[in-house]
């Protein structure tokens, strides 16, 4: 619930309210989020190191 209320304004009130789906789904969302920042930070690290 924290990473959707600091990163995309998703109110604990509005976590509450919504059924177990739509946590399901939102938790998949989360988790493709992250998996692409740490992708994206893996190849500015690659850049910087001159890889």
């Amino acid at each position: 619930m924290y990473w959707h209320y600091v990163r995309h304004g998703v109110k604990p009130s509005e976590w509450y309210a919504m059924g177990p789906g739509e946590r399901v789904v939102l938790r998949a969302f989360m988790l493709k989020e992250i998996e692409g920042e740490e992708h994206a930070r893996e190849e500015i690290e690659n850049k910087v190191k001159g890889g």
